[in-house]
């Protein structure tokens, strides 16, 4: 894979699509909603308790094909990330995201070294730091395959494909506690390195016998070995103790066996990741966010740890080959579906007011038919809004159930006795030629478009009612099986056009709901070409006979290209409202009447819709859209 390659497929596994997949799954296993999960490309992957960070491209694991079919072997897969640079990255991804929401859970926040008087200089704080690294990272690792089905899987991969990095990394210690070559170092003819080795030496060690005990090790130098002596059994009690207050007792006690190892703040530098351990950010006294909150880790008892026993005796490699099948299957398709997005750039297409049978005055008039381009960046404010009104959400879901579904008769065949015989079962040697009659469930055909006025005048409170109103609306209709589409338009002031942006179409992509939020206020309006536009649209795009337009407009239409102001645009506006009406399309307009006393925009109005509602207060808006609609059904 060149490197142009590379950098173009990370590129587009790094798009918003797929970040949002990973930060859905992190707020799930983490049981917190909040959680935001980023990616960067710093060789990297640790949380503050509040956010998650993960880095796809770690040690560019993901185009190391050799490491990656090493580690298949080891774990006996069957080649699955391998052969595909893609599927690694969602497994490297994955096993990153998992690891972190574990420590999410079960670790406390910010770290106790933080608040430990013992800590009382820069690299004791970074040896305690380490020590509770190793112990944390070995903990949430049994906690996965303890208590979670399937996460073992993903830990394995994590921690197994390190052994197989084509590209030696450093050691665990050996990017925190480097020597700095300093004047007196240079003065005295020390080794740069040699005060900082032995540290070095003993967490290497530490690491590799609690993370990695599938690597054989060498008996510990003589430099280290009374220590390592000393701390073994505390290392693993600790990595299986069940709440944080224990583990942190057991890293404070090894902390206090090591003092005269761990050297002096002018001997070293301080790197904040490591290679073995995949970072050491999340236990760093100093890592932070804003807007961080304390967190206590749970208390959780573990029967196993990832690679061995409690007792430390080997356990059988697992085969998830028949998991690994699914992920797959699921991981390509949300590919296909990330290209798609990827991809899809909007579309466009011009039509002139001579296409429709409108006023002479709108023959030469562009109308921009845009259907706009996808902006993943927009889901979160979205998912807010959303969030704020669910309670709302689920009450109209409730209220609509009855009205939007009518019970319809049906008959059932096959029963030894029910509501009357049929015929062609007669011959049923069992006899069961009754049948009974039953009410089924139907949804009722009716197609709905929002047409939403995006002229200048809605900006500030009216924008953002609509806005909500829309979100609202769309997660009712989809919820309950009613076609619907969302359109906003506006004419261009000195332009002769306007545009009618469809942000949500008939039977639309999910993620076309985030372009929601893009509804804006500029501009004129045009409202008698954008209503011709609005019926031939739902007559083109939808097989219901029950058609429902609803417009949402605060005031009369005007457009400065051809001086197309009332009272000329008013009786323009209301003679292609009553075309329309009598060839079947029902038109309902709400008038935004909220509270502006040099204009009566429901007065205004009225000469123009015969079906005309008032919204006196933007907060009803909602409540008074979807009343109409169950009107309508009823």
């Amino acid at each position: 894979m060149t490197k142009q390659e590379k950098e173009k497929l990370l590129k587009d596994f790094q798009c918003d699509y797929n970040r949002s997949l990973e930060e859905n799954f992190a707020q799930t296993l983490s049981e917190n909603e909040e959680a935001r999960l980023f990616f960067i490309n710093e060789n990297q992957a640790f949380t503050d308790g509040k956010n998650i960070i993960v880095d796809p491209a770690s040690d560019e694991l993901y185009a190391d094909r050799k490491a990656l079919v090493d580690t298949e072997k080891y774990l006996k897969w069957n080649p699955c990330v391998s052969d595909d640079a893609w599927m690694a990255l969602r497994m490297i991804t994955r096993a990153q995201t998992i690891h972190e929401c574990l420590h999410l859970l079960y670790t406390t926040f910010p770290p106790e070294a933080s608040r430990d008087p013992r800590c009382d200089t820069r690299n004791k704080r970074k040896a305690m730091a380490m020590i509770s690294n190793i112990i944390e990272d070995a903990y949430i690792e049994a906690v996965g395959s303890s208590v979670y089905d399937n996460l073992g899987t993903y830990l394995r991969f994590g921690r197994v494909s390190r052994l197989f990095l084509t590209h030696e990394s450093e050691g665990t210690a050996d990017r925190v506690f480097k020597r700095k070559n300093t004047d007196k170092d240079k003065k005295d003819n020390k080794d740069p390195v040699s005060d900082g080795e032995t540290i070095i030496e003993y967490l290497d060690y530490m690491a590799t016998m609690l993370l990695y005990p599938m690597v054989k090790q060498s008996e510990p130098n003589e430099t280290i070995k009374c220590y390592v002596e000393q701390t073994k059994q505390l290392f693993m009690d600790g990595s299986s103790a069940s709440s944080p207050d224990a583990r942190y007792r057991c890293s404070q006690e090894i902390f206090e066996r090591i003092l005269p190892i761990i050297p002096k703040d002018d001997e070293v530098e301080l790197p904040d990741d490591t290679k073995l351990l995949g970072g050491t950010k999340t236990h760093l006294s100093d890592a932070s966010t804003l807007g961080q909150v304390d967190r206590k880790g749970k208390t959780q008892e573990v029967h196993t740890r990832l690679f061995t026993e409690l007792d430390g005796t080997a356990k059988e490699t697992e085969e998830d080959n028949e998991l690994l099948v699914k992920l797959v299957e699921k991981w390509s398709d949300e590919r296909e579906e990330a290209y798609l997005i990827i991809s899809y750039s909007g579309h466009e297409e011009t039509f002139t007011g001579s296409k429709y049978d409108c006023s002479v005055m709108h023959k030469d008039i562009r109308i921009n038919q845009i259907h706009p381009k996808i902006n993943m960046n927009l889901k979160k404010a979205y998912q807010n809004i959303r969030a704020h009104y669910q309670i709302n959400i689920n009450s109209y879901n409730g209220r609509f159930a009855q009205l939007l579904k009518a019970r319809v008769p049906g008959r059932e065949d096959g029963y030894m006795f029910g509501s009357g015989i049929a015929s062609r079962q007669l011959g049923d040697i069992k006899k069961r030629y009754w049948y009974r009659n039953i009410l089924g469930v139907e949804v009722p055909e009716l197609a709905i478009m929002l047409l939403i006025d995006g002229s200048g005048s809605m900006e500030g409170a009216r924008r953002n009612a609509a806005i909500h109103s829309s979100i609202i609306l769309h997660e009712v209709l989809k919820k309950q099986g009613i076609e619907h589409v969302i359109v906003e338009h506006r004419a261009n002031y000195q332009e002769p056009e306007i545009d009618v942006n469809i942000l949500v179409d008939f039977n639309a992509r999910d993620e076309q709901k985030y372009n929601l939020m893009q509804i804006a206020a500029d501009g004129n309006s045009r409202d008698a070409l954008a209503l011709f536009w609005a019926e031939r649209y739902m007559n083109q795009n939808s097989h219901c006979d029950n058609k429902l337009l609803i417009v949402i407009s605060d005031g009369l239409p005007a457009h400065n290209y051809d001086e197309y102001y009332p009272p000329v645009s008013t009786k323009d506006t209301a003679n292609a409202v009553t075309k329309i009406t009598n060839r079947g399309t029902n038109i309902i307009a709400v008038a935004l009447n909220d509270g502006d006393e040099d204009f009566d925009c429901y007065e205004a109005l009225k000469s123009i819709y015969p079906n005309l509602i008032s919204c006196d207060d933007l907060s009803r808006l909602t409540g008074q859209l979807l009343s109409v609609i169950s009107k309508q059904l009823s």
